[in-house]
């Protein structure tokens, strides 16, 4: 081969992965406008104001995209417990149930925390069924707000927590005190006996101890357990001096003495 030509030949040997790399990053140069996304935090806000809006769907595949696409954003842990709020007003409440639940288990610390376990009791709450029906969810509620006063007595939301805990316990207590009559009316006097007896040891601040008390008089009389029955009618007057069923107590209480 011709001493020129051999010379010209690795010249552009050389030049190859010049033009080669040349190429290549003209390549990525055309392709980086078609990838270009909108900052999280203009994602954020556009989730916030379809949610605001009341368009829902579009909010929740947002603050999901977010949570999920961009874990390590600031905007992560506000789009999770956003979602979770979306959920409760949706009134998809087993579902916000679980979005809460899960922004306390793995996010104990944030400042959302207390309230995200507030919001899972609020949500069990909304859920919960009727005196005649299942109240497995009341139970529930009961013990998360329970425990959620027990961790942030502190909290702005103690005081709401404190007066649903109540109301709950008088629903469950009512609900005990709803099957023990009937268990009652229908002779099934020791069935009877625990329920009355459930509502003494679960729910004390309910308003229904003093009623407890007389039907468990009442229950022990028909087991013949006279000594036990005076206990309860004389628990009833002196815990209860000013109960409406005060002064039957005293007249049962001439009957079993």
């Amino acid at each position: 081969m011709n001493i020129k030509y051999r010379k010209i030949l690795i010249s552009i040997l050389l030049a190859m992965p010049l033009f080669l790399f040349g190429a290549c990053s003209s390549s990525k140069i055309i392709k980086s406008p078609a990838a270009k996304t909108k900052p999280v935090e203009e994602l954020f806000a556009s989730a916030v104001n379809s949610y605001n809006h009341s368009r829902y769907e579009e909010a929740e595949s947002s603050f999901k995209s977010i949570a999920q696409g961009h874990p390590l954003s600031p905007f992560a842990k506000d789009a999770q417990i956003m979602l979770a709020d979306l959920l409760y007003t949706a009134q998809r409440y087993d579902d916000a149930i679980s979005a809460y639940t899960k922004f306390y288990k793995f996010h104990p610390t944030h400042e959302k925390a207390p309230y995200a376990l507030f919001q899972k009791g609020m949500s069990l709450l909304r859920g919960a069924s009727t005196i005649d029906r299942d109240l497995t969810p009341s139970k529930k509620a009961l013990f998360a707000f329970a425990e959620f006063l027990k961790l942030y007595p502190e909290s702005i939301y103690a005081g709401k927590a404190s007066e649903v805990a109540t109301f709950l316990e008088g629903r469950l207590a009512t609900r005990e005190f709803y099957i023990g009559e009937f268990y009652y009316d229908n002779e099934n006097y020791k069935g009877a006996l625990w329920r009355f007896a459930e509502i003494l040891k679960r729910y004390p601040e309910a308003g229904l101890t003093d009623k407890a008390l007389y039907f468990i008089g009442e229950t022990y009389d028909h087991l013949g357990e006279d000594e036990l029955s005076k206990d309860a009618f004389l628990t009833l007057l002196s815990d209860f001096p000013k109960s409406p069923l005060a002064l039957a107590a005293k007249e049962r209480l001439k009957k079993v003495s």
